[in-house]
């Protein structure tokens, strides 16, 4: 395991201080009469004031221009015009993103006037039209906000813009004040297109069950993942298939993890009789655990599972309130430009909007809106919403621990470096070969 460092910035602020003084000379021998007033078309001049003996005037200060913070409001203001006359956003989601972040989006329609039109459908999906569009020289997207495999196959098209580009906010730019990490999180193996705005910390891996058909024996039962190996659990599962494009990250934090890896991946295929859905069947796992079909959803994306339990729907989410295994955090999310945007100005206005204190709020408090959630905001000056307290004061200790070089004894840290992204190619392979094997057919993509 990479050990992780901190990059502490440190920011020191120094202001100029000018202090006025007048020019002295010797005093003026007194006359008997006194000149008189020469006329001027300003205000009277203040008589200067004799300094003493040995004592150098101060040069008057000049003006040095405009400051860096009027310059960027100018910058911000003429953007926002620029957007507003192009009059919409075109934006192609994830498919948790196209259900939870609306009320996000709807907050920077708000705010800008700005018409939000965003895309349905998976991640996969989406990316496989953008790119189809590409080939024959269309765009029609802005912004993107798909992640993974679906992410690494935009970025290997070279039809992404980077960051540096579009970034215009001081405080997006600055990370020394309002943010846990003070270097930048690359959500791209490019470390240029996409940079991470979530921090999430938890277990390994999600464990829903439908309250209806698990007892609390059952629950007992399960105090890390390998004891889903069990008898009492075989033929009651079911998972995303474990090979492109979805859920690369719970499987890379699997593979890494000691005493799982890819000898617990194999067994939980071979010995468990557990059932597979698509790749990015979340909505499929979820509604299949909510209607009985399956007493446990294991290692999928929890948006959706949250929203049926929103309808008070029988599911419930076994690792929010048992910890089951080490804890892990891992950094992950964003947005990215793609090239030739159809509107460039509204696109760069979202991005550098929702990397800010108000744009991560909102995506905050989005989300919370469907339930508990798993990550907080990289920015540390955005609202806790709906992340359990007990984990949010583990995220309260990261800088600390990353300072000191003690993270990786108290956490399982996964974040952006070679290995990760090694570790994502291997497992579709591997997977892919064992589905060929098991004669799952229907996932094997090449």
């Amino acid at each position: 395991m990479q050990k992780t460092r901190a990059i502490i910035g440190l920011l020191a602020a120094f202001a100029v201080l000018g202090l006025l003084a007048a020019c002295g000379g010797s005093e003026p021998t007194p006359t008997s009469t006194a000149p008189a007033p020469t006329p001027t078309d300003g205000p009277p001049t203040a008589t200067p004031t004799a300094l003493p003996p040995g004592v150098t005037a101060e040069p008057t200060p000049t003006s040095s221009g405009p400051s860096a913070a009027d310059i960027f409001e100018a910058e911000w203001a003429e953007l926002i015009v620029a957007a507003q006359a192009e009059g919409q956003l075109v934006l192609a989601l994830g498919g948790s993103d196209s259900r939870t972040g609306r009320f996000a989006f709807e907050d920077f329609k708000r705010q800008f006037g700005i018409e939000m039109v965003t895309s349905s459908g998976s991640g996969s999906d989406n990316a496989n039209r953008i790119l189809a569009e590409y080939s024959r020289g269309v765009h029609t997207v802005d912004v993107v906000t798909v992640s993974g495999a679906s992410l690494e196959r935009l970025r290997s098209a070279e039809i992404l813009t980077p960051v540096a580009d579009w970034l215009i906010r001081p405080d997006v730019i600055d990370r020394s004040v309002g943010w846990y990490l003070n270097e930048t999180i690359w959500s791209d193996r490019d470390r240029k297109y996409v940079m991470a705005d979530s921090l999430a910390v938890g277990t390994i891996g999600s464990i829903w069950y439908n309250t209806d058909n698990v007892t609390q024996e059952d629950l007992d039962l399960i105090d890390n993942y390998t004891d889903l190996l069990r008898p009492e659990f075989k033929g009651r599962m079911a998972m995303r298939a474990m090979n492109n494009p979805g859920g690369k990250s719970v499987i890379a934090r699997l593979w890494l993890t000691p005493g799982l890896g890819p000898e617990f991946l194999e067994a939980i295929h071979r010995d468990t009789d557990i059932d597979l859905v698509i790749p990015e069947g979340d909505k499929a796992l979820a509604e299949g655990v909510a209607n009985g079909k399956w007493d446990f959803g294991i290692f999928g994306g929890g948006r959706d599972f949250r929203a049926l339990e929103a309808l008070q729907l029988p599911v419930r989410e076994l690792t929010l309130t048992k910890q089951v295994g080490a804890l892990s955090t891992e950094l992950s999310g964003g947005n990215a430009m793609l090239k030739s945007p159809p509107n460039p100005n509204a696109a760069k206005l979202f991005l550098n909007w929702w990397y800010s204190q108000e744009g991560q709020t909102a995506d905050v408090e989005s989300v919370s809106a469907y339930g508990p959630i798993g990550s907080v905001s990289l920015r540390s000056d955005v609202t806790q919403g709906t992340f359990p307290d007990h984990l949010w004061d583990v995220v309260q200790q990261i800088p600390g621990w990353r300072a000191d070089g003690t993270l990786n004894e108290r956490l399982v840290v996964f974040e952006d470096n070679d290995e990760w992204f090694e570790v994502r190619d291997a497992t579709e392979k591997f997977f892919n070969d064992l589905y060929i094997e098991l004669g799952y057919d229907a996932f094997v993509n090449f």
